[in-house]
């Protein structure tokens, strides 16, 4: 039987005018949502970036690390459903699993 590797997720997002617009209280609710079902759903969270300063396109970069697919199924599910994130981010995903390049090049 294959192994099964866990699901790597880069993103690239940005942030919409509708996410700015919203209350202090609306923001603080949407993110504790948003960390409530990566955690529920073992998403770990490797790395986010900041690009606002150095990126007219993308304000964050961040790549997470998912247990299965199906937990990538169900986080999407959750993100238009509940969530409704497409209000509020524009965002572009990569998916692939972690390969290791010690022996890259060593003939």
């Amino acid at each position: 039987m294959a192994e099964r590797k866990p699901i790597i997720r880069l993103y690239l997002a940005r942030i919409k005018e509708a996410f700015y617009k919203l209350s202090e209280e609306e923001k603080i609710e949407f993110m504790r949502k948003d960390r409530e079902n990566l955690d529920k759903l073992g998403c770990k969270v490797m790395m986010v970036c900041d690009c606002r300063w150095s990126n007219e396109e993308w304000n964050f970069l961040g790549v997470e690390e998912w247990p299965t697919i199906e937990a990538l199924e169900k986080r999407a599910k959750f993100e238009y459903e509940e969530l409704g994130k497409y209000r509020y981010v524009e965002s572009k995903t990569y998916l692939g699993t972690r390969e290791s390049f010690a022996e890259y090049g060593k003939g």
